[in-house]
């Protein structure tokens, strides 16, 4: 069973990664469900670019709790392995969420989704690794309904700093993030 301290943990991460692998993008800013907001304070490359670029990056949390999301990912150099790596704090908790995936394990998962499927052939994007160079944009008008997180939001409510890193075989990418998630504005 989940304990309470680790839901926050769980829910706002899956968010940040399912915004981020999924569709290639991080929050930006927006007026969310429920009275939410959600205010990138920054959002940068750690250090040189990599084999993956964000261009332009933006999410929008709906007051109906829809997340649609516009920008676009770039992979400048094709990989057949690669982990996606968090560290990430929460402003007065001691113990920072850290963990890894491996993409490649993540994007046949996600391709069982009949959506996410219809989405990676539109981008030539195959179901495995490797995945070649590309340029993914976010289908315009795509939206996600939220609305079974709100009870969740209250909990999620914080300041977030940390860094997500790719450490793919063809190379390294890494942004670092500070984000608000509060209600009011």
């Amino acid at each position: 069973m989940v304990r309470s301290s680790n839901m926050r943990s769980v829910t706002f991460l899956e968010s940040i990664c399912i915004a981020l692998y999924a569709f290639g993008v991080l929050f930006t800013a927006a007026e969310a469900c429920d009275g939410y907001t959600i205010k990138v304070n920054k959002l940068q490359p750690c250090d040189s670019p990599g084999p993956i670029k964000l261009m332009n990056p933006k999410i929008e949390l709906t007051k109906d709790c829809f997340i649609s999301t516009d920008g676009c990912v770039e992979v400048t150099k094709e990989f057949s392995s690669c982990k996606l790596i968090y560290d990430v704090k929460k402003r007065g908790m001691m113990v920072p969420f850290k963990g890894e995936k491996d993409i490649c394990q993540e994007l046949s998962k996600a391709s069982k989704d009949p959506t996410v499927a219809t989405n990676l052939k539109k981008y030539n994007v195959g179901p495995t690794c490797p995945v070649k160079e590309n340029k993914i944009c976010a289908p315009q008008g795509q939206k996600m309904d939220v609305s079974s997180h709100k009870s969740k939001f209250r909990l999620a409510a914080g300041q977030y700093t940390g860094t997500v890193t790719m450490d793919c075989n063809s190379g390294k990418s890494c942004y670092s993030f500070n984000v608000e998630f509060k209600r009011g504005k």
